[in-house]
């Protein structure tokens, strides 16, 4: 099977393990984020959440892996005040998110007047997806679509690619999709090892890029609280690695806040991954890989 790669702006997903980095996704503007004011309105702190993002970019460049934003949005005008602040601070992808259709059709529609559409994910098509976001995206075509492919009553790996073939397939040729980013939904903490096991499974079978968004039900995981937030991010950079080692590509690792911390973790583990790539498998690396950026960290973060 072709492992299909996908394009955004600067950024290379998919493809065999180790010949591109992994793509970090992390959110901005969700709810109850603390830079966000009127969640409805589109208002927020513009000074900290520009910090947020130059961090993030910095720590990503630093460490030789790509970043994304997830920018979640709770209406048409919030998303057309968020994604212009996004873009025109950062070149990294951004993920047009939101629970309502009306809010990611205004996205697809104010990616496009932005000029940005080619390093947009539409995320994403879904069971409950309408008829109107498939005609915004014939008209504004996104540089991904991503789907989500857990399948509630089989969330098995093959009940994922049974629920890609029968459910979304039809629907990703009538949009003209090739190949979308396949998110394999995780439920609770065991569970981000079944959906390791479905990234592997959806990446054989269809060859897509795929991942999950395993932050999810880490931050849940009572007994880590009990210790402290330092087990958290123990526990969420183990699964991130775990993820990226089954072939994950799409990795969300929760709050932007978190972007140096999982730089760090994600480009550590990017190295060994990279290095067999290029002496195994003779691929040829990105020039801002991490094998040739984690070396360097010092002249990056001086003491």
């Amino acid at each position: 099977m072709e492992l299909h790669e996908i394009t955004l702006g600067d950024v290379t997903i998919g493809g065999p393990l180790g010949s591109s980095t992994g793509l970090m996704v992390g959110s901005i503007f969700y709810d109850n984020h603390s830079v966000v004011t009127d969640a409805f309105a589109g208002e927020f702190d513009r000074d900290r959440a520009n910090t947020l993002i130059e961090r993030a970019d910095k720590a990503a460049a630093a460490h030789g892996v790509q970043m994304a934003y997830d920018v979640i949005a709770a209406s048409p005008e919030a998303i057309q005040a968020f994604l212009p602040f996004v873009a025109e601070r950062s070149r990294a992808p951004m993920l047009i998110n939101a629970s309502e259709a009306e809010v990611r059709i205004a996205g697809l529609e104010t990616a496009a007047d932005l000029g940005v559409l080619e390093r947009c994910v539409f995320a994403s098509l879904n069971m409950d997806t309408e008829d109107e976001e498939l005609d915004a995206l014939r008209k504004h075509r996104p540089g991904a679509v991503m789907i989500m492919a857990n399948d509630g009553a089989d969330p098995s790996p093959d009940g994922c690619c049974t629920f890609i073939e029968e459910f979304y397939k039809p629907m990703l040729d009538d949009i003209g999709v090739t190949a979308p980013i396949a998110d394999l939904g995780t439920m609770d903490a065991p569970s981000v090892g079944s959906c390791m096991r479905g990234i592997a499974a959806v990446r054989e079978r269809f060859g897509y890029p795929a991942g999950c968004a395993f932050s999810n039900c880490i931050s849940q995981w009572t007994g880590l609280r009990e210790l402290g937030r330092e087990y958290i991010n123990y526990s969420l950079g183990a699964a991130l690695v775990a993820c990226r080692a089954y072939g994950g590509d799409f990795l969300h690792y929760g709050v932007i806040e978190k972007s140096r911390a999982i730089a760090h973790i994600a480009g550590s583990a990017e190295v060994f991954f990279g290095f067999a790539a290029q002496e195994l498998d003779g691929h040829k690396l990105p020039e801002n890989h991490a094998l040739l950026k984690m070396f360097k960290l010092a002249n990056e973060y001086p003491s």
